[in-house]
């Protein structure tokens, strides 16, 4: 169990670091065009590590699952840095690093893992934090602007990432966790190039001679955090994994108010106190229980 939650936390703190190089490339040059280049990075990474952790073959439903996983993520990563330009960074990383929420719920689903009375509520209480953090209030605010449209996008991202990591517990304790972390990779990879580059092919080498140090940053902590996450599920439950592992909002928000001094309306605060508070709690039902 020590090894297990050692594992989350070194995922808790490479997605923090992941999350932060994405936004700061993204704010740099374009978003799409960051989450392009880190994806075949993260691949060219994978590919240096295949003889030396490959084992055996390939099983058919465990890898299509890990597809699956990997195509969700690629449309997701996107959508995030797009929105981490546009929008408010520390906000937007804020609630997409919400995802351990959905993961819990869905690994009662999916694995029919048990939820305490506590843990719903705090589950609860995390939701309302969402809500709150999504509205920009101001004595001009009309209905219509009410909801910030980033934030929003952060919500839909951290839905399609709990989704993403909560399918991976079955393919990672099948095909093993290495399998599944270069699956995801390709499969998400695979999309970026089909769906990004064409639009972008004019200004991907360019861009990555003059930008190349954030999205190999980006890519080596995404792929140790993931290798070590993956890991991780085929020692312990994910409902225990994925709330440590992902629980990284505060320090996203500490980090990224350093990096980007974005300022937040005091709803918007009291929202990412809540989340925050939140996600700690409740991992930390989740390892006692």
């Amino acid at each position: 169990m020590i090894l297990v939650v050692l594992l989350a936390l070194f995922a808790h703190v490479g997605y923090t670091l992941n999350d932060i190089s994405g936004a700061l490339g993204a704010r740099k040059f374009d978003g799409k065009l960051m989450s392009l280049m880190s994806w075949v990075t993260c691949s060219a990474m994978y590919l240096l590590l295949l003889p030396f952790l490959w084992r055996g073959s390939l099983l058919l439903k465990p890898t299509l699952v890990s597809i699956f996983s990997g195509v969700l993520a690629g449309v997701a990563y996107p959508l995030f840095l797009n929105a981490m330009k546009k929008g408010n960074p520390t906000l937007v990383g804020v609630v997409a690093g919400t995802f351990p929420l959905w993961i819990v719920i869905l690994s009662v689903i999916f694995y029919k893992e048990v939820l305490t009375g506590a843990q719903i509520v705090v589950i609860a209480c995390i939701i309302l934090g969402i809500i709150l953090s999504a509205l920009h209030l101001t004595r001009q605010t009309r209905l219509h602007t009410m909801l910030n449209k980033y934030t929003l996008h952060a919500l839909l991202v951290s839905i399609m990432w709990g989704l993403a990591f909560a399918v991976l517990k079955y393919p990672a304790e099948t095909i093993g966790w290495f399998k599944v972390s270069i699956v995801t990779s390709y499969a998400g990879s695979a999309l970026s190039i089909i769906w990004l580059y064409p639009k972008l092919k004019g200004t991907v080498l360019s861009s990555f001679k003059k930008y190349y140090r954030y999205p190999v940053v980006n890519a080596l902590t995404g792929v140790s955090a993931t290798l070590a996450y993956n890991f991780a599920l085929t020692r312990g439950n994910s409902s225990l994994v994925a709330p440590i592992a992902g629980s990284y909002s505060g320090l996203f928000a500490i980090l990224s108010y350093v990096a980007f001094k974005e300022k937040l309306t005091r709803l918007q605060i009291l929202g990412v106190i809540i989340i925050f508070g939140g996600v700690v709690v409740l991992s930390v039902l989740v390892a006692n229980s």
